[in-house]
């Protein structure tokens, strides 16, 4: 049966690759690609005009041609000046757009482009004693060892022993998922994502869709019913960024994992069950990975307490418990209460 979910998932696979190589193609970078049609034109004349005067052996009609191709050179940048600034008008005024709407992927990729900053050279790697590694074989292996010690952690010495109820906990359906669901988790895909070993990106699977449901809704049916996954969903690519500190250092980069964006689909289904039927089970007052109830806002709220209190000189007895499981969660207080330390601490009498 895991014979079939893959080569199934392999049609699928096929057809949207085939599909994005037809209609998009490859992506190219295309270099300077603030030049106009104008300032292109410049240029190709002025490349004609040069191989023009390498053949000519007329030393009056040569220098002639070499006064022409000066007073071209001028106009080339000249009207490369002229279309830079134009470029760069435009990408501040797509920049002011993108921070109005919170685009913020799209905020720095401008600023990137503005600034000119690329990518420095990665730095060789160091190995546990801190010696440098100059070998790429052995700076791969370095990586292997790195992530295999930060992923994979040895089985509890002792199992626990969990007895089980006669009643569910949650109260989750346990039903194939439905082209409704499949179609709901489509659109909270976001755009811009990374795709994963498969190459299909998120855009390619939400143009249309009622034709993508369509497609993924026998798999995941199949998946259901065999309780098998395609094998290259179980693969992915892992990518490290840095973090700060000295870069030579694996414990200085963060590892992701770029996975298929079509299981993405079938998690998040799974996720919306479970979070739905978690959600009932908890108290009103948790926040945290809960819509519409984040810790922000409640610490937010708790500072604006405490600044009313101190103001119309009120008691905040009552906020101490609040403040002492927080603090008790973390070693210090959170940076947004700073300065609030002491007005809570000040009710600890009402304790007793």
């Amino acid at each position: 049966m895991e014979e079939d979910v893959d080569s199934h998932w392999t049609v699928l696979k096929h057809t949207w690759q085939k599909s994005c190589d037809e209609v998009l193609g490859k992506r190219r970078k295309s270099q300077k690609e603030w030049l106009s049609a104008e300032t292109w034109n410049l240029i190709t004349q002025r490349k004609r005009l040069k191989v023009e005067i390498n053949s000519c052996s007329e030393q009056a009609k040569k220098s002639n041609l070499t006064s022409r191709y000066w007073q071209l050179n001028k106009d080339v940048r000249k009207s490369a000046k002229k279309d830079k600034k134009a470029f760069f008008d435009t990408l501040a005024t797509e920049a002011e757009s993108a921070a109005g709407q919170r685009n913020m992927k799209r905020l720095y990729d401008i600023t990137r482009t503005m600034s000119g900053k690329r990518s420095r050279p990665p730095e060789p790697v160091k190995n546990k004693d801190g010696v440098i590694i100059t070998e790429e074989q052995k700076q791969r292996a370095r990586w292997v060892e790195h992530f295999r010690d930060i992923l994979n952690r040895p089985p509890p010495t002792e199992m626990p022993n969990i007895t089980a109820t006669g009643e569910r906990l949650l109260n989750v359906t346990v039903n194939p998922p439905s082209k409704a669901e499949i179609e709901r988790a489509l659109k909270q895909l976001k755009n811009g994502k990374a795709a994963g070993p498969d190459g299909i990106p998120p855009e390619a699977l939400k143009v249309d869709p009622k034709t993508t449901t369509a497609m993924l809704h026998p798999l995941f049916l199949q998946i259901w019913e065999t309780e098998r996954v395609p094998t290259e969903w179980k693969n992915g690519y892992l990518v490290k960024l840095p973090k700060k500190g000295d870069l030579g250092l694996c414990k200085n980069w963060r590892g992701i994992m770029l996975l298929s964006v079509p299981s993405k689909v079938f998690c998040r289904i799974i996720l919306e069950r479970l979070k739905h039927a978690l959600d009932r089970k908890l108290r009103c007052e948790q926040a945290g990975f809960r819509k519409d109830k984040s810790c922000t806002h409640n610490i937010a709220a708790l500072r604006i307490i405490i600044e009313q209190s101190t103001e119309w000189h009120s008691s905040i007895h009552e906020l101490y418990e609040l403040y002492r499981l927080r603090k008790s969660t973390f070693n210090s207080p959170p940076s947004c209460l700073n300065g609030c330390h002491d007005k809570c601490l000040a009710g600890s009498h009402a304790e007793e």
